[in-house]
């Protein structure tokens, strides 16, 4: 007793000093590799930079797959390995390939960088930035030299990836005019500039006793400043930069942008590190942010630092997982004290869950696994049956004590209750393996699913294996204690116990007068049951409710981000008009090193809700997808943001259905593609279809005529990085501003830089110094490019995907790939692949079977050898399939749809079942062999009234235990355990009617119990 009541308390310590987070790791172990290649399109990036690094990268030890994207002016590779290797020796492997492979890619193309490894959620946190009174320019600088290093330095943030806003340039923005008409080239430009800006060291005087630094200052540190450097001088006259060009503060070219409730603003998503606690990393960056906003505030400039927080939902989640402990706790006491009548009896049953759980978490802490919803969710699962050991055990040792009161020479109360114990303490420790047994398949799951629900089971198993440690141990020295030690122990039965008892006997005699029409129809039930399961519908998960809504729209590759800002401020209006959506913020584009490579034709919105339940938020988003519908030629998708990234491991993409189209020609995978979405948009229930990497991005091409360069004495490197400084700059030096370091680019104007006419007067100086324009020495005009070429195994591809709607995903999913086949026709180097949520429910599936095949025969052996009956063993097995129906129809009464958290259901429900039917079996055998008691319908109706209580009890415990999660499911924290809850729930109603009234008449019929104490043989039994 003493050391229970250390591990209580040292388990609640441990508790109070850990944290949560939302799920565990579930995304594969994975290297991103980024490469800018500013100013190349996506033809040029495949070329020139992702198919070099992708034969540069590939056969490294341990890598599975290796897929990519180019797109203009970056590339990014995604390497992933298998489960088994060490993430930190993969991303070693990739870095020791990188180092040498700067010098292979074209000049003027970035190193190749590995994006910071971040946890499987990512987002720890969405904050953005507005203000009415300071411009974007200012915002991006106090982000990016203030807020976002502060960020960096809070434990747990692996990276920021900051949209919107301005980055500041010194910007020299040439005159073409004033070029030509005093004969400067670009070339001459850039040259005075770089000779006017950045810092170099200058060395130092060192004499016998000193050395001092050299340091030059009075450098050009502003526009003003640069405005007065010489560029030319001739006799009297000196021609200045600020002469030719503008020399001012302004933004550099943007590669996204963002908004928050339609007004411009800065949105910084924090990323979180690999295996960092999201709870505890959103506390560290709230302090974090509370540093900043007196400052803000004086400087008007508003801090939104709740777009998004992923802690809302596991705080929620903790919240109603605690009112179900207590609920269900509460519920189980009740069931205890009607059923035993005696508050002695209930305490010592309940202090089994105190006991089980906290032990379960203590061992879960030491080994490094954190406290997520998964783990919770494990544990209030097992809530009900912690409890069934010590309640088997309490009940018997409690109806022993009162038969021996009633013994003219009662025994000794310490005998009593030895003998009581340890007289179902084989079956308990059997029928407490096979419930752990049965769940052991679920540690073997594969892939996403097999990293979601490992620490369901994990935590699962230690709860019950603890609970039976206790049932052993600290169970019967508290009914010693308690039932013996303080106060005499009531000889009669409890009152609701002696009420149903003669009622069961009478129901269970007439049963056993038909034993086959009573096999028969419990035969045909579970035909009739069985006959249910193929219309059933399955999904990978059910709709996890967060609070939460993330939105992606895609318009025509091309459009600006102006634009798509502008689109986007009229959605976010008219989302926000929505009851219950708190906030509402878009980014569009990309961040530099960002997780998501998009072009300014994308946009993605978080839309955060006020606290509500389930069915609201489904109310929402059904809204959510209405509006969209009504923005003609724009692609759009709305989800959950934990049900994407799962969907975007499984697949790659943030949508459950996928189909990857391989082959060598682009137009004609393009021409594929686009069939396979018009058969997909004619299926029922799909919604949000698209193209991946759509073609048609507009290019304006300039195509030099060799033969004028030729006459001109020009190179075509030369044409290029004119229009190269031109259009997208020249960075020439760097200017200092206290710690602020800023760029000075060589630039055209703006407004000259919104115009593609522009192009063709781009001023070009010839050797002899003849001012050309571009257009002199080339052929310029508009032609249709890519934004996006994807690679998967190096082998190009298109990829479609869609969404679900008011259907279940493997019904969908089973006629997507037979009219695909149908009605595409595929050539011999073109074939599709499908993957998504569907094909990795599929999968684990079919894991579950197999190994849920392997562990019945473990199962099967168990059986045996606690029933010592091949015969009495496939007896009790009758108890699985009406158990099956019972949870089936509980599928059906409640949504119809089979998830792996379902399946999971089952599992746990066969286990349960089969612990009840070896309490009833094994108490037979003990009458039998050890009481002495003839084999008959006397002894089967005593044996079943004996041990009616326990089986009642254990049954309705666990049941009640479940049933606050089953009757919400559809809220936070309880949408994957919920259709666990139910089918649990369903089929204990099935088996305990079954075991009750079938089982013992079955038995009596069919069973056969010897009352000599040797074991019966499997062959002499049948």
């Amino acid at each position: 007793m003493a050391l229970a009541s250390m591990l209580l308390i040292y388990g609640i310590y441990k508790l109070s000093n850990s944290s949560l987070d939302i799920f565990p790791e579930f995304a594969p172990k994975q290297v991103i590799i980024q490469t800018e290649a500013q100013g190349l399109t996506a033809e040029q990036v495949e070329v020139l930079v992702t198919q070099p690094l992708e034969n540069a990268l590939g056969g490294l030890v341990g890598m599975e797959s290796i897929r990519s994207q180019s797109i203009p002016s970056l590339s990014v590779l995604i390497l992933t390995f298998y489960d088994s290797t060490d993430i930190y020796l993969d991303r070693q492997l990739v870095s020791e390939r990188l180092l040498g492979l700067k010098d292979a890619l074209p000049a003027g193309v970035g190193s190749p960088l590995m994006v910071p490894l971040e946890s499987s959620s990512g987002t720890i946190m969405t904050i953005g930035l507005t203000s009415d009174s300071q411009d974007l320019m200012t915002l991006r600088s106090l982000v990016d030299w203030t807020l976002a290093p502060r960020l960096l330095s809070v434990d747990g943030v692996a990276d920021i990836n900051v949209f919107g806003g301005h980055e500041r340039q010194l910007q020299i923005q040439i005159d073409p005019s004033k070029l030509a008409k005093y004969g400067i080239s670009l070339d001459e430009v850039m040259t005075v500039a770089q000779q006017a800006t950045g810092i170099m060291g200058t060395g130092f005087i060192e004499n016998r006793n000193q050395r001092m630094t050299i340091q030059v200052s009075g450098q050009p540190l502003n526009a003003k400043q640069l405005a007065k450097v010489v560029v030319r001088k001739q006799d009297n006259t000196v021609l200045r930069l600020g002469d030719i060009a503008a020399v001012k503060e302004a933004p550099a070219p943007t590669i996204g942008g963002a908004a928050i409730g339609g007004k411009p603003a800065v949105v910084l998503m924090v990323i979180g590190q690999y295996k960092a606690n999201t709870l505890a990393v959103t506390e560290g960056i709230e302090a974090a942010l509370d540093e900043f906003k007196d400052g803000f505030a004086a400087e008007g400039v508003v801090l939104h630092d709740d777009l998004f927080r992923p802690a809302n939902y596991i705080q929620t989640s903790l919240h109603n997982i605690q009112e179900h402990l207590m609920v269900g706790g509460g519920l189980v006491m009740l069931v205890l004290i009607l059923f035993l009548f005696n508050i002695r009896t209930a305490v010592i049953s309940m202090t089994a869950i105190p006991l089980s759980l906290f032990t379960a978490m203590i061992v879960l802490l030491e080994f490094g696994i954190n406290i997520n919803i998964m783990v919770l969710g494990g544990l209030a699962i097992a809530l009900g049956e912690v409890v069934d050991d010590a309640i088997i055990d309490t009940e018997n040792i409690f109806r022993r004590l009162r038969q021996n009161a009633l013994l003219a020479k009662p025994k000794p109360a310490m005998e009593v209750v030895y003998q009581a114990s340890m007289e179902v303490r084989s079956s308990v420790v059997y029928a407490s393996f096979i419930v752990m047994l049965v769940f052991v398949p679920l540690l073997t799951l594969s892939g996403v699913a097999g990293r979601m629900f490992e620490p369901l089971g994990e935590a699962y198993i230690l709860a019950i294996f603890a609970s039976l440690a206790v049932a052993l141990t600290v169970t019967p020295a508290l009914c010693h204690i308690l039932l013996t030690r303080a106060g005499d122990v009531s000889h009669d039965e409890p009152p609701l116990v002696r009420m149903i008892k003669p009622v069961y006997g009478r129901l269970l005699s007439s049963i056993s007068r038909f034993p086959r029409v009573t096999l028969l129809g419990v035969l045909g039930f579970c035909l009739a049951g069985l006959a249910i399961l193929p219309f059933l519908g399955g999904s990978f998960l059910p709709e996890l409710r967060e609070g939460h809504y993330i939105i992606h729209t895609a318009s025509v590759p091309g459009t600006s981000i102006e634009e798509s800002l502008r689109i986007g401020g009229r959605i976010e209006q008219r989302v926000a008009e929505i009851p219950g959506v708190r906030s509402t913020s878009q980014w569009a584009g990309r961040a530099e090193r960002g997780a998501d490579t998009f072009g300014t034709h994308y946009s993605e919105y978080e839309v955060d809700l006020e606290p509500m339940d389930g069915p609201s938020q489904q109310r929402v988003l059904d809204e959510i997808r209405e509006i969209l519908e009504a923005f003609p030629g724009v692609n759009s998708e709305v989800n959950t943001f934990l049900t994407e990234r799962i969907d975007e491991t499984i697949s790659g993409y943030t949508s459950p259905i996928v189909v990857n189209i391989y082959g060598k020609d682009l137009d004609a995978l393009d021409q594929t593609a686009q069939e396979v979405a018009k058969v997909i948009r004619d299926i029922d229930g799909a919604a949000d279809v698209q193209l991946r990497a759509p073609p048609g991005e507009p290019q304006l091409e300039v195509r030099l005529d060799l033969d004028k360069l030729a006459y001109w004495g020009l190179r075509p490197a030369q044409v290029m990085q004119a229009v190269k400084t031109g259009f997208d700059g020249a960075v020439v030096g760097q200017v200092y501003e206290g710690n602020q370091v800023f760029d000075v680019v060589v630039v055209l104007p703006e407004r000259l830089r919104r115009q593609p006419q522009q192009l063709r007067n781009l001023p070009i100086q010839t050797p002899d110094g003849v001012m050309l324009r571009l257009q002199d020495i080339a052929t310029i005009q508009q032609v249709s490019g890519r934004h996006m070429i994807q690679h998967r195994g190096s082998q190009r591809l298109q990829t479609v995907t869609a969404n679900v709607t008011d259907r279940d995903l493997s019904s969908f999913f089973a006629e997507l790939k037979q009219r695909v086949h149908e009605e595409v026709a595929f050539t011999a180097d073109i074939y599709p692949e499908f993957t998504g949520a569907a094909v990795a429910q599929a999968q684990s599936r079919e894991d579950l079977i197999v190994h849920s095949t392997l562990a019945g025969v473990a199962v099967l052996l168990l059986l045996f050898v606690a029933l010592q009956s091949f015969r009495n063993m496939l007896l009790v097995l009758i108890n699985l399939p009406f158990s099956l129906v019972g949870g089936v129809l509980a599928v059906v009464l409640t949504n119809g749809v089979l998830s792996i958290g379902s399946l999971v259901g089952f599992v746990t429900l066969f286990g349960i079942t089969l612990r009840n039917a070896i309490m009833l079996v094994s108490h037979y055998q003990y009458m039998v062999k050890e009481e002495g008691a003839e084999w008959n319908l006397d002894t089967a109706i005593r044996g079943a009234q004996e041990r009616l209580p326990s089986i009642l009890i254990t049954a309705l415990v666990t049941a009640l235990a479940m049933l606050p999660i089953a009757m919400n499911s559809d809220s936070p924290g309880r949408e994957i355990m919920g259709p666990m809850a139910s089918i649990i729930i369903g089929g204990l109603i099935s088996s305990t009617i079954l075991n009750l009234l079938v089982l013992p008449s079955v038995m009596l019929r069919y069973g056969r119990f010897n009352a000599d104490k040797e074991s019966e043989s499997g062959v002499n039994t049948i």
